[in-house]
């Protein structure tokens, strides 16, 4: 396939070192190759260079942000670099769990990957 230039989505997430964080990156790794056209998983610590976020923006239609944990640390420095999103998900309060710094059951990972997925579709059917 050759290299594209334009989504509709761009996907950031923390990939951080909790179950929610790690279902969180597996669910949007499993959303690209699911929507390899339309989705793509974007950098979201490349939001603090400024020639990289001016490129993010012309890039993709849309920006959905998943932060794993109610630390909020997409959002934030999303916010500190003036980054616009369309949706957020804050997963903990979303699903309502608590933080846990292990590995995720598949249950947790399929749950993870359904909220991710709503409010992916929800952009991409706007």
């Amino acid at each position: 396939m050759p290299l594209q230039k334009h989504w509709k989505l761009f996907v950031y997430t923390c990939f951080g070192g909790c179950a929610t964080g790690v279902s969180a990156s597996k669910a949007c790794i499993r959303l690209w190759e699911e929507n390899p056209v339309d989705v793509k998983i974007a950098c979201l610590p490349a939001a603090i260079i400024p020639w990289k976020l001016k490129e993010m923006l012309k890039s993709s239609d849309k920006r959905l942000l998943i932060d794993a944990c109610g630390l909020k640390c997409g959002a934030k420095l999303f916010e500190r670099e003036g980054m616009p999103v369309d949706r957020y998900i804050e997963l903990t309060s979303e699903l309502g769990l608590k933080k846990v710094k292990q590995l995720p059951s598949r249950n947790l990972e399929d749950a993870i990957y359904r909220a991710i997925r709503k409010e992916a579709d929800a952009l991409l059917n706007e």
